[in-house]
C-alpha cells in the first residue's frame, strides 16, 4: 500500500517555508491527496504572507482536487505543519500534526504550537488557526517528523520517545547538524521497532544558516 507523508521546503519572498504533513489512509486516496497538497504549497506559498491564510489555499487544493468517496468523509484529512523561516526565526501553523522539535548542544526541546484542525476538516470549526513563533539559536537544529516516527512500538508495545532519545544522543554534542539528526533517527527507530514494516515514517531536519 501506497503511503501518505509529504514533505516540502522552498525559498519564497516570505522566507523559506517548509511542510510536512501525514494524509490519514493509504493507497490510491492518500496519493491524490498528496499531490493536491504539494500541488498547492508549492503556488501558493510563494502568493500569500499569511500562514493562515496559506493554509486555507491548500484546504481548497484538497476540495478542487481530491476525489471524495462520500460527502464529508471522515477518512480524508491531512494533519500537516507549515513553518516560515526567516534570519533567528521560525513561524509554525499547526494543522494537528506533531510538534517541531529544536535539537542542539543543550538536548531537545519541543517548540510550542497552538494545534488546529487538519487539513481537509474546516468544515467543523472556520475558526482561522493561529502561528507560534520561537527563536532558533545558532547550533540547533530543527526536526519535523511524522507519526510513523512517535508511534514506533518496540516489543514491549512502548511508543518511541522522540524527545528523550534526541536529548540523550545529543545532549552535550559539540555540533549538530542535519543530515547527523535524521541519520540517528532513521537507525534509532529502526532498532526501536518491534514491526520494522510499521508505519511511513518522514523527517525533515533544518538548520539556520
Amino acid at each position: 500500500m501506497v503511503g501518505g507523508d509529504l514533505y516540502d521546503v522552498c525559498e519564497t519572498p516570505f522566507g523559506v517555508r517548509a511542510i510536512i504533513g501525514d494524509v490519514r489512509g493509504k493507497g490510491l486516496d492518500a496519493v491524490q491527496a498528496v499531490a493536491a497538497v504539494l500541488g498547492g504549497f508549492r503556488v501558493s506559498a510563494h502568493e500569500w504572507k499569511d500562514l493562515p491564510l496559506l493554509a486555507d489555499r491548500l484546504e481548497l487544493s484538497i476540495d478542487r482536487n481530491v476525489t471524495r468517496r462520500s460527502v464529508g468523509d471522515p477518512e480524508l484529512f491531512v494533519t500537516a505543519l507549515v513553518l516560515e523561516l526567516e534570519q533567528d526565526t521560525v513561524r509554525i501553523m499547526d494543522r494537528g500534526h506533531p510538534p517541531p522539535i529544536a535539537v542542539g548542544p543543550h538536548g531537545a526541546r519541543i517548540l510550542a504550537t497552538a494545534p488546529a484542525l487538519p487539513l481537509g476538516l474546516k468544515e467543523l470549526s472556520p475558526v482561522p488557526g493561529l502561528t507560534t513563533l520561537h527563536r532558533l539559536p545558532p547550533g540547533e537544529v530543527l526536526v519535523l517528523y511524522t507519526d510513523g516516527i512517535s508511534e514506533a512500538r518496540n516489543c514491549d508495545g512502548d511508543f518511541y520517545p522522540v524527545l528523550e532519545r534526541l536529548t540523550e544522543h545529543f545532549r552535550g554534542t559539540r555540533r549538530t547538524d542535519p543530515e547527523t539528526v535524521v541519520a540517528f533517527l532513521e537507525t534509532d527507530t529502526r532498532n526501536w521497532s518491534a514491526t520494522p514494516e510499521g508505519d511511513d515514517q518522514a523527517v525533515l531536519a533544518m538548520a539556520l544558516m
